[in-house]
């Protein structure tokens, strides 16, 4: 309180002292005009920004700050506040100071007066008459100008006479380019960021420009005129050039070759463009492990702590980041072109384009679901050719990235859900997705493509397109993703009965899928049920057998049925039958067919005991042949014979009877006694359980022993002798006509080394030769005719007597045209000659090498 009143009779002082005389003026330097100026100020006016209100000199309100705001002075501001704080504390020592330099009377005058007539408006205005208190609210005001005033000096642009970015490596990486924000920055921020990273880049590439024309000096200029007024092919080599030298400073060159690929009217142009800026992405101007990052995922708030207050390390922050942006753009518009080009009406265009974009998947990935849609819509073109070679890509993109298959098996199955989809492009993605390479840790997609494939299998069913490729593909993929589904039991079960209908409709290679299907749900289960062995049974007599494309396929699914098999004579049915349906195929199948007996033989032994009956089964027939010869003699036990058939009529009856009792008319287990009896065997009963093959023998392997091929006859041999055959090839393949031809034309086959076959009739055959190992030698060659017959392989034997008889028919005529080119031939040689072609026994030998061999 002491003090408040000390402060209240000072300041009453201070108005008291407020008026001048004559002499005091005088003393200050002033003069009498001066004395009477300030008597002529009436203080008890209003006084308006200085001045006295609705005089001439009156200023506006505002007026007065707007001019002193517009000098600058905002700058001075905190040196301004401190001096008006001393002011305040005493005016009585402002006045008693006297200036450091001597003024005019009028500038020495002026400020005093100013200053106190100020200071009285201010108390008036505001009432505060607490000095601190005003103290305290100037410094806030201070800081938060000082603060404005710093943030308006971040964002200035300063320009430089260094470049800041270094030519002479990859921009992707230096350093700066990898720090990346996921938060939302703020736009205020960003927006001013973005302006002055502008104004950096456009000023770093024009130094850089410079620099490079004093440096390079003829060379820049003779590039600069390449680039402007080349050819075509000069022109996009110059571009690459300098894109490689700086990507960074080379953008306008980038947004060059996307225009040149964007530009219509040129093919050409629009192709080369689009393979050199193809060749730049993957090789300068894309990083391998990250995609590209706009300006606004950059951590612009932290900026500043990051570049620790450095200018150039926030610049050179803020030109790469502002490139990379730009680069982005770029390359979604050059990805954009792309897709404009596969939509050409010219085939080769369209497989360019995709072609490009599966090399741009592959390896990058930037833009990788663009060009991935891009690459699965491709599968619905309507040219069979590119829809061929999008399934290829497709299948080339997962082998080498398989970490991938769910992504693109979702984007497949986006495509077949389209309301426009046609169902050849349905075809395609089914296709594609059963030739999916799956393990058993992807099992949740294998459960999602068995849920999709039973779901387009009950579209089929329901619009009866059972004769359609569609249900083959769909039975093939769920044969594939069985093994590695858990959840596929119930829902193959669910169409276990519609399977075993369609059974008898589809064509044989559909047919095949669904039993391989059956087989796999039965046999995991240890349920392989009789119903589906009648099926297998069934289909063996299918004369579509002897034309399908995929017989290796059907072999393997009969040898792992017959091995699971528990019943010793179904199998021996199956083997019956098979062995009858062979005698009417071609060689490659009954060979692979003999291959497989020889390895069910090792499985199931008890079955060499229809190989042994086979010796005993001539003696019976002769001693049939006896009996029946003293039948015809002996014709008084007619009596006998009529009881005998009457019990078979009674046993026959009752067995009728019995029949027509069960609910299951294909249960024939009450016949089984007489036909054991009767010994009796029915080649075309329905049921492999119930035919009577048991009683019969393999007298087919007798007749495939004389086969005219000499390596069916070899393998029936072998079985016959009690041995197994040893062959590590593909008898389905090795010995087809065509394999057969190609030896004429001395083409030796392909050896496959560490390749497992595929196509094998048995499942991991034992890799041992039958024969002895072949030695690749074209059948025409001196040391393949020199080995002695013996050491031939079987198949080989042939061509080995046909080469040699023709080779010494050749040497012999050789050394006949030598002596007749020595010695003249006279006119009883030449009569001899023509009576030698003329007779009947030579006519043959001489002129059968003018004959073709066909």
């Amino acid at each position: 309180e002491e003090e408040e009143e000390d402060d209240d009779e000072e300041e009453e002082e201070d108005d008291d002292a407020e008026g001048f005389t004559l002499d005091e003026v005088l003393r200050l330097g002033g003069t009498k005009q001066d004395y009477l100026m300030l008597c002529a100020v009436d203080e008890a006016e209003e006084m308006v920004d200085g001045g006295k209100k609705d005089t001439i000199d009156d200023l506006k309100e505002g007026e007065l700050e707007a001019f002193v705001s517009s000098l600058g002075l905002g700058k001075y501001a905190k040196s301004c506040l401190v001096v008006e704080g001393e002011d305040g504390n005493g005016d009585s020592q402002g006045k008693e100071k006297p200036p450091k330099k001597e003024k005019s009377k009028k500038e020495s005058n002026l400020p005093l007066l100013e200053g106190k007539k100020e200071k009285k408006v201010k108390d008036k205005a505001s009432g505060v008459k607490d000095g601190k208190k005003q103290q305290a609210g100037g410094e806030q005001d201070q800081r938060l100008s000082a603060k404005k005033e710093r943030l308006e000096e971040d964002f200035e642009f300063h320009a430089r006479q260094v470049i800041l970015i270094k030519p002479g490596s990859k921009w992707f990486d230096q350093e700066y380019t990898n720090e990346f924000s996921s938060e939302l920055q703020n736009q205020t921020l960003l927006s001013k960021y973005k302006a002055l990273a502008q104004k950096l880049y456009q000023h770093e590439t024009e130094l850089y420009k410079s620099k490079t024309d004093y440096q390079k000096g003829a060379s820049s200029a003779w590039m600069k005129t390449v680039v402007s007024s080349g050819t075509l092919a000069d022109r996009m080599a110059a571009m690459t050039l300098l894109i490689q030298d700086s990507a960074v400073h080379s953008l306008q060159f980038i947004e060059n070759l996307v225009n040149l690929v964007r530009k219509k009217g040129s093919r050409h142009q629009s192709l080369m463009a689009l393979d050199t800026f193809k060749e730049l992405l993957i090789t300068d101007l894309l990083p391998d492990n990250r995609k590209l990052w706009s300006f606004s995922q950059r951590p612009l708030n932290n900026i500043e702590k990051m570049s620790s207050g450095n200018r150039d390390s926030r610049d050179r922050r803020l030109i790469l980041w502002y490139f990379e942006h730009h680069l982005k753009l770029q390359v979604a518009e050059f990805v954009q072109a792309l897709e404009t080009l596969s939509h050409d009406c010219l085939t080769a265009t369209k497989s360019r384009a995709l072609a490009f974009a599966h090399e741009l998947l592959c390896n990058k990935p930037e833009q990788e679901k663009v060009l991935l849609v891009q690459l699965v819509n491709k599968l619905g073109d309507p040219q069979n050719k590119i829809a061929t070679k999008a399934s290829y890509l497709l299948e080339t993109l997962l082998h080498r990235h398989p970490n991938m298959k769910g992504v693109v098996c979702s984007e497949v199955e986006r495509l077949l859900y389209r309301s426009n989809i046609n169902v050849k492009t349905q075809y395609y993605a089914i296709c594609f997705l059963n030739q999916i390479v799956l393990s058993h840790e992807e099992s949740a997609l294998a459960n999602k493509l068995i849920t999709l494939y039973f779901c387009f299998f009950r579209n089929c069913i329901k619009k009866k397109d059972v004769e359609s490729k569609m249900l083959s593909a769909l039975l093939c993929g769920v044969n594939r993703a069985y093994p590695y589904a858990e959840t596929g039991d119930e829902k193959v079960k669910e169409q276990m009965d519609t399977l075993f209908k369609v059974l008898h409709f589809v064509n044989f290679g559909t047919s095949v899928q669904a039993l391989m299907l059956l087989f796999q749900v039965m046999d995991s289960q240890q349920t392989v049920s009789d119903r589906y062995y009648a099926a297998l049974y069934k289909k063996l007599l299918d004369p579509a057998l002897a034309t399908c494309s995929k017989p290796s396929m059907f072999l393997n699914l009969v040898y792992k049925s017959l091995k699971a098999d528990v019943v010793s004579r179904r199998v021996k049915a199956f083997v019956k039958r098979l062995l009858q349906v062979t005698c009417g195929q071609m060689p490659p199948f009954i060979c692979g067919t003999l291959y497989l007996l020889s390895e069910l033989l090792k499985v199931k032994p008890e079955l060499r005991l229809q190989l042994q009956y086979h010796v005993e089964s001539d003696d019976e027939e002769c001693f049939k042949d006896q009996e029946e010869a003293e039948e015809n003699e002996e014709k008084f036990v007619d009596v006998d014979r009529e009881v005998e058939e009457e019990e078979r009529r009674t046993k026959e009856n009752s067995a009728k009877t019995n029949c027509s009792n069960s609910t299951a008319s294909w249960v024939h287990h009450l016949n089984m006694g007489g036909r054991k009896s009767r010994a009796s065997y029915d080649p075309m009963h329905r049921s492999p359980l119930y035919c009577g093959a048991e009683s019969t023998s393999l007298w087919e392997l007798k007749k495939l022993s004389e086969h005219f091929h000499p390596s069916v006859a070899l393998f029936a041999k072998t079985i016959l002798e009690g041995n197994h055959i040893q062959y590590s090839g593909d008898p389905l393949q090795d010995f087809t006509l065509m394999r057969f031809l190609d030896r004429f034309v001395y083409r030796n086959p392909k050896l496959h080394k560490g390749k497992e076959n595929t196509s094998s009739v048995v499942m991991q055959p034992k890799k041992k030769q039958f024969m002895k190992e072949k030695q690749n030698l074209a059948v025409n060659s001196k040391e393949f005719r020199a080995k002695d017959e013996s050491k031939i392989p079987v198949d080989e034997v042939f061509f080995h007597r046909f080469y040699s008889k023709f080779d010494k028919r050749r040497e012999k005529q050789k050394r006949q045209d030598d002596e007749e080119s020595v010695e003249d031939v006279d006119d009883d040689e030449f009569e001899r000659a023509l009576d030698a072609f003329e007779a009947a026994d030579n006519a043959i030998d001489v002129g059968q090498d003018d004959l073709d061999f066909a």
